[in-house]
């Protein structure tokens, strides 16, 4: 019989009432998010502090993900930002899949934008590498850029 590790014998179960349900778009969402997110705070070369508060602040709202728990979606989001560390074309390339997976749903598509956006403003605003990827999911996504800050004089920083 394989040995269980402490850590996983000593982490939180959540709480699951009896009208949860967990569904397989929840998973496909929590990654497509996370996604956007890794590739936005990476964008720059390397991952604030304040844009990781800012992406699980936002993700701990979201009752899509909320299912699966913080610890659980940090966990995601620093395993991917490692794997864009260490390759970044195939880290790019397993978030562009992640993050295609909501093309042709707009609310789900519009609200990773924002997400993505709220993560680029966490160390002050756009910058273009920033502007960049959020541009980049916009047509992973068949989303228009307008009104997401990304067009001038919408708050990008040159």
């Amino acid at each position: 019989m394989p040995e269980v590790g402490v850590d996983r014998l000593l982490r939180k179960v959540p709480h699951v009432e009896a009208t949860d349900l967990w569904t397989p778009g929840d998973l496909v969402q929590m990654e497509a998010v996370v996604a956007a997110c890794a590739l936005v705070a990476q964008a720059d070369g390397w991952v604030t502090r304040d844009e990781r508060r800012r992406m699980v602040d936002r993700l701990r709202r979201s009752p899509a993900v909320a299912v699966f728990g913080v610890d659980e979606v940090v966990l995601a989001f620093e395993t991917l930002v490692q794997r864009l560390e260490r390759d970044i074309d195939d880290g790019e390339a397993t978030a562009e899949v992640a993050v295609k997976r909501l093309r042709g749903q707009p609310g789900l598509s519009r609200l990773l934008v924002e997400t993505a956006c709220a993560v680029a403003h966490a160390d002050g605003g756009f910058d273009a590498e920033e502007r960049d990827v959020i541009l980049r999911l916009c047509q992973l996504l068949d989303l228009d850029p307008a009104g997401h800050g990304l067009l001038p004089g919408e708050g990008v920083r040159p």
